[in-house]
């Protein structure tokens, strides 16, 4: 229970990054936190009933329904375990698309859980922090999986070593490590994580789990060892992104396109239908392989747009008082 020695803030306002999953074979198990997009996310004592307010981009599309929003899911049970008072305010800017595969609802989720922890100096460890953020993605994915919500809430490269018990570490990746995502405007509906999700075969070939065990480790590795090279032939996943690839209008030129301008490996972005390619910072801009996948949808008919960004950090305190 709350101390009543504990002094509360009246408000606290947080920025929350854009991730990437599942990064190549990593499903469920990699993330790498975004420098931008991000969302705002303002948490204030205010009556005496939980609120949730949407603004922002494709906020239409985001419901406020406390048990249908993923920020509210993770509100609730919070002040559930902690006897928060329930007069709480929530305020989401979105500035990461929905739908797109950047963890937008993770980032809000990651957001709210980091907020209320500090606004009721709750000291919750690092490991329950993820896994109270990761509650929130039933509403979005039906399953608490806590990839993206790690990475927005702590930053870098992490990984899910285990879901029970929680343990999620983190590692910085390379600093010349450049992130090109180009996205179709192709619309799968308000369930289009588990639209992509129920593709994934139930059950593999012992030779394509060899297969992506030996590709998640080279990945750790080349992370390890700042080798960009080997770190673009580790995204080979023989599993999951064959399966989803069939969702993704112009895939397979999309990914070639990205490796003749210049990127070192190219993979789908989270569950998608972005694709996510990175490349060497300190060589390339990432815009002439922002412009080739974007002209490879387009082949197909769908318009794209594209952003550069890096590796970011984790979730901030933009205000608090």
């Amino acid at each position: 229970m709350l101390s009543q020695h504990v002094r509360r803030q009246r408000k606290i306002i947080v920025e929350a990054p854009a991730s990437t999953a599942n990064v190549g074979p990593g499903f469920d198990v990699f993330a790498l936190a975004l420098e931008s997009p991000k969302d705002k996310v303002s948490i204030s004592e205010s009556g005496d009933h939980l609120k949730i307010y949407v603004k922002g981009l494709t906020s239409s599309e985001i419901p406020t329904k406390i048990s249908d929003n993923t920020a509210g899911i993770v509100a609730l049970k919070m002040i559930e375990d902690y006897h928060l008072p329930e007069g709480l305010e929530i305020e989401i800017t979105k500035g990461i698309p929905v739908g797109m595969g950047m963890g937008s609802s993770a980032a809000s989720a990651a957001a709210v859980a980091f907020g209320i922890n500090r606004l009721f100096s709750l000291d919750i460890e690092q490991n329950s922090l993820v896994e109270y953020a990761s509650k929130g993605e039933v509403a979005s994915a039906g399953k608490p999986h806590a990839d993206n919500v790690s990475a927005s809430l702590l930053g870098g490269f992490t990984i899910i070593r285990s879901y029970d018990p929680m343990d999620v570490i983190r590692v910085d990746p390379p600093k010349n490590l450049g992130i090109c995502i180009a996205s179709p405007k192709v619309f799968y509906g308000a369930k289009k994580t588990a639209q992509f999700r129920a593709v994934i075969p139930l059950a593999i070939e012992i030779e394509r789990l060899v297969h992506n065990v030996g590709n998640a480790s080279a990945l750790v590795a080349a992370i390890f060892n700042n080798d960009l090279k080997l770190f673009g032939r580790a995204l080979n996943d023989s599993v999951v992104e064959p399966a989803r690839s069939k969702l993704i209008p112009s895939y397979a030129l999309v990914k070639k396109s990205a490796m003749d301008a210049g990127a070192v490996g190219v993979t789908i972005s989270g569950a998608g239908p972005s694709m996510v390619a990175f490349y060497d910072a300190s060589i390339l801009s990432g815009k002439e392989i922002g412009i080739s996948m974007c002209d490879a949808f387009n082949t197909a008919k769908v318009e794209a747009s594209y952003m550069c960004t890096k590796p970011g950090e984790g979730v901030k305190i933009v205000h608090s008082d």
